[in-house]
Formats: C-alpha cells, structure tokens, sequence
C-alpha cells in the first residue's frame, strides 16, 4: 500500500514538472531535499530555496516535456519507498531526445508523501 501513496508523489512531481510550476513540484518534495547529477550533490535546505531551471533546459537542450516511461519498486516499508525511474524528455515537436535512469527515494513524514532525494544520470 505504501508504493501507491509514495508513487503519488513522483505524479505529482512530473504534472508540475510538465506545467513548468515550481510551487506544485516544491509540494511533492520533502525539505531538505537531495540531488545527486552530473558529479554534484545539490541540497536544498527548505522549500524556498529549490528551483528548478526550466530556463536552461528549454534554451540549451529545447526541452517541452518530459515522460514518465517507468517506475519500479526496489524496496518498500511504512514510511519509504526506493524507486527506479526511468523517463525521458521531448522536445516541442514531439521528438524525444533523452532517456535517463533514476533512482528516487519516497518517504511518509508527518502523513505526507514526499520526494526527499533524487540521484540521476541527467544533467
């Protein structure tokens, strides 16, 4: 049961992620929230400090949209869920142009789902 809720978390992340909207992103995360990509740890203490920048993904690789291709449960208890993603990236025409593997820990803090670290493959 706990998969469901938690995969809750990550939907919610891509809907806001796709709709360009950080307050609706910043709501499927837990705080501090972790990201480990391109070699660097990036920590964001509180919700007010994490953005994500759409600006360079759009300007620099012509990003529209991303998918959610896969999502599978490595390991699962009450209150955290390991996940391996898989999604990919498009551009305005429809064409993909990335695919990256992920993995994502879900955890339960306070009756909330939320994203707490993210370790990617994309930049």
């Amino acid at each position: 049961m706990s998969e469901v809720e938690a995969k809750k978390a990550i939907d919610a992340f891509f809907a806001g992620f796709n709709a360009q909207d950080n307050e609706a992103i910043r709501k499927s995360l837990h705080f501090p929230h972790v990201r480990f990509a391109s070699g660097r740890v990036r920590i964001a203490p509180e919700s007010s400090e994490f953005k994500t920048p759409f600006n360079f993904l759009i300007e620099h690789e012509g990003w529209h949209h991303s998918s959610l291709d896969s999502v599978e449960v490595i390991h699962a208890s009450d209150d955290k869920v390991h996940f391996a993603i898989e999604f990919s990236r498009y551009k305005a025409d429809g064409s993909k142009y990335a695919t990256h593997q992920s993995l994502w820990i879900v955890t339960k803090e306070g009756g909330h789902w939320g994203i707490i670290a993210r370790s990617s493959f994309a930049p």
